[in-house]
């Protein structure tokens, strides 16, 4: 009976060792956002509102100018409002235009 304890307990540690191996391989550190100084121009400073989650949710393009500032990213309304439009919504397919009310809003593309 006790030869049996024994060889019980070290099946059990083996287990226990394969799981944890198992788990590490498998639960991973997350991906962390590029660090800002990776995005550079106004097309970065948009894609890093994007890697923020800013633009999550529906945003008109002065409340995105407002978060570009916040950020140190000083451009023109019709420069962000023809980048949105053209490069993220038509090019590449990131974003999508919603209209609420009269304004027109941008949101990341589900």
């Amino acid at each position: 009976m006790a030869k049996k304890i024994g060889e019980v307990e070290r099946i059990i540690k083996d287990h226990e060792e394969r799981i944890s191996v198992l788990e590490k391989a498998i639960f991973t550190e997350k991906i962390k956002p590029k660090e800002r100084q990776e995005f550079k121009g106004l097309s970065g400073g948009i894609e890093y509102l994007i890697s923020k989650g800013v633009l999550n949710t529906p945003k008109s393009v002065k409340k995105i100018q407002e978060e570009l500032k916040k950020e140190g990213y000083h451009y023109p309304y019709s420069s962000i409002n023809k980048l949105l439009s053209v490069d993220f919504m038509e090019k590449q397919k990131i974003l999508t235009r919603v209209k609420e009310g009269d304004v027109l809003k941008y949101v990341v593309r589900k």
